[in-house]
């Protein structure tokens, strides 16, 4: 009995400092079309990413991920697709670029956000406007684990619809420790 007491006990600790690592922040957002989505934002400083999660209006479930050691955006989509039409059920498509750790707030200062007003409807302070990226390259997600071991875990299901940037590629051959 005494074991089993002790099993219990270490369990909840683990389970109690693995909750510690990561933090969760639920955001109502405001888009520019007027559409209120309900926004999921993750931060696990143990393994300094961060994962904002949110669906689309059509359906459409977006996860983006920020891995700070890599220096690697990833941005999956799960898009439904129309079964009166013969399409599948569902289509993963994912992006994976690089970004510089200045343009995003670090998994540190992130897991310390707190809201007042959980129910409150956020919108933007300020339009950063669009960014859009020509995909260059079919990204062999097998391959992938030299830029991010995240990209195989987010994009498993995107074997035939991963893709990336010549000049991504390019940057995360420059990096310390790679030749």
């Amino acid at each position: 009995m005494k074991k089993i007491s002790e099993l219990c006990a270490v369990y909840f600790l683990l389970h109690y400092l693995c909750n510690l690592c990561t933090s969760h922040l639920l955001i109502n957002v405001k888009n520019q079309g007027g559409d209120i989505l309900l926004e999921t934002i993750s931060s696990n400083v143990t393994e300094d990413v961060i994962v904002l999660e949110f669906q689309c209006s059509d359906g459409t479930l977006v996860t983006q991920l920020i891995d700070f050691k890599n220096e690697v955006q990833i941005i999956k989509a799960l898009v439904l697709g129309e079964e009166e039409r013969g399409q599948n059920q569902y289509q993963v498509l994912c992006f994976v670029n690089h970004f510089f750790k200045v343009d995003f707030i670090s998994s540190d200062a992130m897991s310390k956000l707190r809201q007042k007003n959980p129910g409150t409807v956020r919108v933007a302070e300020e339009d950063k406007g669009h960014v859009n990226y020509t995909m260059d390259l079919f990204l062999d997600i097998s391959e992938s684990k030299d830029i991010s071991k995240h990209i195989a875990i987010l994009c498993g299901e995107a074997a035939g619809s991963a893709y990336t940037r010549n000049e991504d590629i390019k940057q995360w051959i420059q990096r310390p420790g790679k030749s």
